[in-house]
């Protein structure tokens, strides 16, 4: 389930974890909601919008979401994904961040 996790990753999953319990980490059951960090280093679930924003952004690059922010630009909220796409030829994969606005 986590094996596209890095070290980092999934330590700092596991913290989460443990931090705030089984009743609060339900979406370890299989929610698609990726999980961001805040500034503050919490990591949340991500709206809705942002959610189904990265979902996008990872199929239309053929890639895999890495992370997902809120931010606001102009006034506007807009959804930060970055993601990992895959490498071709032998290449490393590379990283890719996509803003979608809400």
């Amino acid at each position: 389930m986590f094996a596209h996790l890095s070290r980092r990753s999934t330590i700092a999953l596991l913290a989460f974890a443990a931090t705030f319990g089984s009743a609060n980490a339900s979406w370890l059951s299989g929610s698609d909601a990726p999980a961001t960090q805040t500034n503050d280093g919490r990591y949340e679930i991500a709206q809705g919008g942002c959610s189904a924003a990265a979902s996008q952004a990872a199929a239309q690059s053929g890639g895999q979401i890495l992370s997902v922010q809120t931010a606001q630009r102009g006034g506007q909220t807009v959804c930060i994904v970055t993601v990992l796409i895959p490498a071709q030829d032998g290449n490393r994969p590379r990283r890719q961040t996509i803003t979608v606005p809400q």
